[in-house]
């Protein structure tokens, strides 16, 4: 990509966004600012600890590495409301830390207001930046990083050739963390920001989203809408030179740094950063579930069990099997309707170069709505009064499972079609090809040729459906007919409450389940004939 073009697109995304900064009202910039504020503080925490991780995964040859890829890639499907009932647990009101410091007397929390939401989004999206970095890392030319070895040493090539000619990742890492925090509200409401996804949640839930002098004005939701999307295109744009082919290319073609004499150094500060983003949260869900406090001499006392933490998170799934068995059904179908989508338009961009650029600003919109707006937006649909020609819809939303299942639809659809993109953009062209010259349509090439191909990456993108399906919450619960609670909403109402021995066990048993679906998939893919795949 030449310098110019750089260059032209920046300054019109800068013209863009100070276009529409001038149109938004005063409530809507102040809004902005606390969103920008909770991305930068985040952003500040989570890239430089992300970017380290990932470029030792993808590029610096030490044990563990794999295994930390795994515990990353799992960590990308734990839903933000269980990395604040984890971080809560150890840091938050009788916090296994402040509590610990205290002892019997009261501990003040110490993740708190800004400081909370800003750390939890952080550790969060940690996983998110280390493996887009990694992904971006192994699309480095190695006959340019093997030439500049000629000149320099090793570490001075990871740190002058391969972080910068991967640095597109590092960026769109950036952006998608700015976009996380723009559009969630599991955790701003928790800590009580006042975010843009924030407010349009509350106005929601009051039903002040009218356009009147109180609330949000229509004109300030399309604008701040408008400003996230042109970030997710920001980042897609940044993505393009290397997600595609991070598909196609293979661990064995890519050049790693062997350190000699600082390999202790490299595995002390990725086990620790590790034991930051993976260990600590789980072990404060495990001290807060086996917390017991029993009564003696009119006294107090708190103490911890480990039977009792064991018990409680065994029980967990059966105690809230209402909850799992209205997600898994919702999040099912939503997972299965968008898989089926997701397909179709990945491989119409595949075979249609041109219709790739309107599915990406598809895509963009569709990740830039904050979720409680695609909610608002449900309930428009479906909710009219008793003398509306669309009355009839209003049964579908008070006694069907349509609306949560459409907005969980949504909010799984975009990452999904971008998975699969990636998927079928590295399908050998000269197979479809053959295929063509046989007489194959499109949708014979589809199923005969791309799909039995990339059949371990459907499954992948099936999994990716359904986790984002099941822990949607921002829209779900304005939205889930009366008599139907999902475990997203269940833990999300819990953690108003703080974060007691049953929030910890649901969530250790969220834990369990995602560490049971990474293990059979790593299993899967050693399978031998997989590995390719």
């Amino acid at each position: 990509m030449d310098r110019p073009f750089t260059i032209r697109g920046a300054a019109t995304f800068l013209l863009a966004v100070t276009g529409l900064l001038l149109l938004s009202s005063a409530r809507l910039r102040g809004l902005l600012l606390n969103t920008a504020m909770l991305a930068a503080g985040t952003i500040a925490i989570a890239l430089p600890l992300g970017t380290m991780l990932g470029v030792i995964i993808a590029k610096v040859d030490v044990p563990g590495r794999r295994t930390l890829a795994w515990l990353l890639a799992g960590l990308l499907f734990v839903p933000l409301y269980v990395q604040a009932a984890a971080w809560n647990a150890v840091l938050g009101v009788g916090g296994w830390v402040p509590q610990t410091l205290a002892g019997d007397g009261y501990a003040q929390p110490w993740l708190i207001g800004w400081r909370g939401a800003i750390w939890i989004h952080a550790m969060g999206t940690v996983p998110w930046a280390a493996l887009m970095t990694a992904a971006s890392m192994r699309t480095v030319e190695r006959r340019l990083e093997e030439e500049s070895l000629l000149d320099a040493s090793p570490l001075r090539v990871l740190c002058r050739v391969t972080l910068r000619r991967g640095a597109g990742g590092v960026l769109a890492a950036a952006v998608w963390i700015a976009v996380v925090c723009a559009t969630e509200i599991a955790v701003t409401d928790l800590f009580q920001i006042r975010t843009f996804a924030e407010e349009i949640y509350t106005e929601a839930t009051l039903g002040s989203l009218t356009g009147d002098a109180s609330g949000l004005l229509q004109s300030d939701l399309a604008v701040g809408v408008a400003l996230i999307a042109l970030l997710v295109c920001l980042a897609l744009w940044l993505m393009t030179p290397w997600l595609p082919r991070a598909a196609a290319i293979a661990a064995e073609t890519t050049w790693r740094w062997r350190p000699v004499r600082g390999r202790w150094a490299v595995l002390g500060a990725m086990w620790l950063s590790t034991a930051l983003v993976v260990f600590v949260p789980l072990a404060g869900l495990v001290w807060k579930a086996g917390i017991a406090v029993h009564q003696r001499d009119g006294q107090f006392e708190r103490s911890w069990s480990a039977a009792k933490a064991a018990a409680l998170v065994a029980k967990s799934p059966w105690a809230h099997r209402r909850e799992w068995g209205w997600s898994l059904a919702i999040g099912v179908i939503a997972a299965l309707v968008a898989v089926m989508i997701a397909v179709l338009l990945a491989w119409w961009a595949r075979v249609r170069a041109g219709s790739a650029k309107p599915q990406a600003v598809l895509m963009a919109l569709g990740l830039a709505a904050p979720a409680p707006l695609w909610g608002v937006w449900v309930i428009a649909l479906l909710n009219h009064p008793a003398d509306s020609m669309l009355a009839p819809l209003t049964t579908l939303y008070d006694r069907t499972l349509l609306a949560p299942v459409l907005v969980q639809l949504v909010r799984a659809l975009p990452i999904t079609a971008l998975w699969l993109w990636s998927q079928f953009t590295s399908v050998p062209q000269d197979l479809l090809e053959a295929a063509r010259s046989e007489g194959a349509p499109w949708y014979m090439q589809l199923w005969r040729v791309a799909l039995p191909l990339r059949l371990p990456g459907l499954a992948a993108a099936a999994g990716i459906a359904l986790v984002l399906a099941v822990s949607e919450l921002s829209a779900t619960l304005l939205i889930v007919p009366p008599g139907v609670t999902t475990v997203s909403v269940r833990i999300f109402q819990l953690l108003h409450y703080g974060v007691d021995d049953r929030v910890a066990a649901l969530a250790l048993s969220i834990f369990g389940l995602l560490a049971i679906g990474i293990v059979t998939v790593a299993l899967v893919s050693r399978v031998p004939g997989r590995r390719g795949s």
